[in-house]
Formats: C-alpha cells, sequence, structure tokens
C-alpha cells in the first residue's frame, strides 16, 4: 500500500475513504454492496461474489493501465492486476474443491480460462 500511497499524494489524486466497503464513486458502492448481499447468502456465493468481484477489478485495471501515460501510476496498477489475477484464480480452485464449476460473468470465457490455468 505504500507504493498506492506514494503515487497517490505524487499525482495529486483523491485519496480513497480508510473504511472497508465505503466508496466514493456510486457504480462501484452499488456493485460493492450487489456483491456483498449476494455473497452472504452461503460459503458457495461467497466465493462466487468474490470471484466476481476480482473479475471486475481486472477489467477495469487493464482499462486504467492501457490509459496511464505515467510509469508509477502502471506501476502500481500493474501489481494490483497480479493480485486480481492470483485471486480470482484462487476463488475458482476453492469452488472446484466444492464441486463447483465457476462460470466468468465479465470476462471472456477465453481470456478466463487462460487466466486462471496460468
Amino acid at each position: 500500500m505504500d507504493q498506492a500511497q506514494a503515487v497517490i499524494e505524487k499525482h495529486g489524486l483523491p485519496v480513497p475513504p480508510d473504511e472497508p466497503g465505503i466508496f466514493q464513486n456510486q457504480t462501484l458502492q452499488d456493485i460493492h454492496d450487489r456483491l456483498l448481499a449476494e455473497g452472504l447468502q452461503s460459503d458457495q456465493d461467497a466465493l462466487t461474489a468474490a470471484a466476481t468481484f476480482e473479475e471486475i477489478s481486472i477489467i477495469d485495471l487493464d482499462k486504467e493501465i492501457s490509459a496511464s501515460q505515467a510509469e508509477d501510476v502502471r506501476t502500481a496498477y500493474q501489481g494490483l492486476l497480479a493480485g486480481s489475477r492470483k485471486h480470482l484464480r484462487s476463488y475458482v480452485s476453492d469452488l472446484e474443491d466444492l464441486g463447483i464449476e465457476y462460470q466468468p460473468r465479465y470476462l471472456d470465457q477465453t481470456e478466463f480460462q487462460k487466466m486462471v490455468k496460468s
């Protein structure tokens, strides 16, 4: 998080709220609230909601990496992207351990398969 804080300060970006589950962007807040509600139903639903969240994060981070001109910002986003991919693989694996095949909601099936098999 130190790298993210340094990038935020260097580029004068808005500091996100410290409170977990609170977002300044209403779209993100709505997604969070919907996935949280879905995830509270069962362990399977929690893993599915978490995997869905990571899919959304991966898509958003890819867009931000492509749009960013600043190398330090791109590097920070790439680190977050690597973490989201790792988390997605973990959630999919946990679902498979429960006998459930996760179907991506946002990622293209080919891209998803490549990601979880890497």
